[in-house]
């Protein structure tokens, strides 16, 4: 799992949600939301590294 605590949903982050905790963070994912890709049939993943890192890296 992601490490941290979970973002606060009534005052979110800028940007991708999970950017606070993410190892791989890069100071344009608190400018902008990932969008929603479909990785495989009925399974999504937004995050801007998706297709960049290993699946088994990849925030999904």
């Amino acid at each position: 799992g992601i490490p941290g605590s979970p973002p606060n949903m009534l005052n979110p982050p800028s940007g991708c949600r999970f950017h606070p905790r993410c190892a791989s963070f890069r100071e344009s994912h608190a400018r902008h939301v990932p969008r929603l890709r479909e990785a495989k049939p009925g399974h999504f993943v937004a995050c801007h590294l998706y297709g960049g890192l290993p699946e088994s890296e990849a925030v999904s």
